[in-house]
């Protein structure tokens, strides 16, 4: 009981020193007010103040774990700029002669449903179509990838001419031999089903250099023939290209965007940069890239390798893929050509082991419950990216060419010539075709508007630092509380559990085995003999001066004849 009593007394004088001489407002002056009135005064005080602090520090907790953020718009002024991609798209996917061939052969031929193309006449092919404009008869063709190659609009059909800042991007004429990657430019052709055989410019920013100076005077200049003798007028009830503006490593999503530009004209388009930075979680809900979104864990469960050689994460992209993917499960087809070695969505084969059901079936089944689902997995699994760049367009067009003009294209282009004059002779004076340009061609000048881009930044409305200065500052008003003062408690509270633990050493050094208890009772024994001893000496002790404090000790003693005899300390001093 005496050891309990100085530990429990120890620490009241720990506490009631720290009290004494803490920083923290409020603790001193009940420690050292000895009216009891004025001490229960100064407790209320302090334990409202601590009420309010604790009310306070909640309310910055939850405000900083709600995540908020705030969007920050600024202009910057970049010394040079990467120039875009550029991916043009004719509006017609395949050419009419192949489709008359088809029709014909489909004709003269056993109907045969393994085939890519397999109507018989235009009038059956029409009755596929659902929609009083036609604007779902693309989807009954059938087209292959084969077929895009084979048919589609090539690079040296589509694209006449080319300068970047008046040099020629490819230092030649454009043929069927022209190379797809030059020292100035490097092309790429994109199939779809949708829009037809695309082409996206990348120029080698190496040799042209990059973007150091703006203005309609520099920038990517196309002369584009969109072939109108070879468009199917049931097919395609509009003439013209779709240009889309978008980043050089990015996978070109004509059909989610881009501008569509008609012939007999020349088009404008200044481009502004605008960069999108969004927080990831818990601020927000964006992506980095491929290999971190969920889409990436859906494609390896399906085997596919539709990202090798596009890792760069766009939200557009990652929809086309999330969609050809749930396509590919469903009706083991895709629409797209993305990488894979999967075929084409052809209405006119069936479903292996299924024989009575076809695959224009399946996809329209798929759309119904796919693309009307307002909750698709798709929503789920792509996410807008964390990084993003987008183009904005500002365009214009004028009337293009005129009659003076036509005549120096075609001694520019002697190949068109066949076409553009009633008479192939180059001496012959007949008049000029006309209206043959103005049908079939069109000019597009691409060009930085200004080197100044716009950076929209999402930053954390209230971060991990601004929190911790608010608490600092709530401890201040509330208790006065400072740095020192925390170390101070800190202190106090090492203290204690220090005292605690000599304590817990303490009680488990007297502790001993039962084995040992006739060798105490033995000590014991001496010791009193000692003590009465030291009751006979001559030495002066006052029996009258007893210490202050609890009773003291009573001792047991076993006699000689087996006996045993009680007695205090005091009563030792008195024999």
């Amino acid at each position: 009981m005496n050891s309990d009593h100085k530990v429990r007394l120890t620490t009241n004088v720990l506490c009631k020193n720290f009290a004494s001489q803490s920083t923290i407002h409020g603790l001193r002056r009940i420690s050292e007010t000895e009216n009891t009135v004025g001490k229960l005064l100064w407790t209320l005080i302090f334990l409202t103040a601590l009420a309010g602090l604790t009310y306070h520090c909640s309310f910055l907790i939850q405000k900083y774990l709600r995540f908020s953020k705030v969007t920050t718009t600024e202009e910057i002024h970049a010394k040079e700029l990467d120039f875009p991609a550029l991916t043009v798209c004719n509006l017609n996917i395949l050419k009419k002669s192949f489709i008359q061939d088809q029709l014909e052969k489909n004709q003269n031929t056993t109907f045969n449903r393994s085939k890519g193309f397999c109507f018989e006449s235009e009038e059956t092919f029409l009755e596929k179509s659902d929609a009083k404009d036609l604007s779902d008869i693309w989807a009954n063709l059938g087209v292959t990838l084969e077929h895009l190659k084979t048919y589609g609009h090539k690079v040296y059909d589509l694209i006449v001419q080319c300068t970047y800042n008046s040099k020629d991007c490819f230092n030649q004429s454009i043929t069927k031999d022209l190379p797809l990657e030059t020292e100035n430019i490097t092309i790429t052709n994109y199939p779809s089903t949708r829009l037809g055989y695309c082409h996206t410019i990348k120029l080698n920013q190496t040799t042209l250099g990059k973007v150091r100076r703006t203005g309609q005077t520099l920038g990517l200049t196309l002369t584009l023939n969109i072939e109108r003798n070879e468009y199917w007028d049931l097919l395609s009830p509009e003439y013209g290209v779709r240009i889309m503006i978008h980043p050089r490593e990015a996978y070109p999503t004509v059909d989610r965007g881009g501008i569509v530009l008609h012939p007999g004209t020349k088009s404008y388009i200044s481009i502004r940069i605008r960069e999108i930075e969004r927080l990831p979680y818990p601020y927000g809900d964006c992506t980095t890239s491929f290999i971190d979104s969920p889409i990436s864990d859906l494609l390896k469960r399906n085997n596919e390798d539709y990202l090798k050689n596009h890792t760069y994460y766009t939200y557009e992209f990652c929809q086309s893929v999330c969609r050809e993917v749930h396509l590919l499960q469903k009706c083991n087809c895709i629409e797209e050509q993305v990488n894979s070695t999967h075929r084409f969505c052809n209405p006119c084969n069936r479903l292996e082991g299924v024989y009575d059901f076809y695959i224009d079936e399946c996809k329209e089944e798929f759309k119904s419950a796919f693309d009307e689902n307002e909750t698709n997995a798709c929503t789920v699994l792509c996410k807008p990216a964390c990084q993003d760049t987008r183009y904005d367009v500002t365009l214009s067009t004028s009337e293009w060419p005129n009659l003076e003009f036509q005549e120096f294209v075609l001694r520019r282009w002697p190949e068109l010539r066949p076409d553009f004059l009633e008479n192939t002779d180059e001496n012959s004076s007949l008049p000029l075709n006309e209206t043959f340009i103005n049908k079939n061609f069109l000019r597009v000048h691409i060009f930085v508007q200004e080197m100044n881009y716009l950076r929209f930044m999402d930053i954390e409305a209230y971060s991990l630092p601004e929190m911790f200065a608010d608490l600092g500052g709530c401890l201040g008003l509330y208790l006065g509380v400072s740095l020192i003062s925390i170390i101070e408690f800190h202190e106090l509270v090492f203290h204690i559990v220090a005292l605690f633990c000599t304590k817990l050493n303490k009680s488990f050094s007297l502790e001993a085995p039962r084995s040992s208890t006739v060798s105490l009772t033995r000590s014991f024994s001496r010791s009193a003999d000692d003590l009465m001893r030291m009751s006979h000496s001559k030495a002066p002790y006052d029996i009258n001066l007893r210490p202050e404090g609890p009773t003291p000790p009573i001792f047991w003693m076993r006699g000689k004849n087996g006996g045993q005899n009680t007695f205090k300390v005091s009563d030792m001093q008195n024999m």
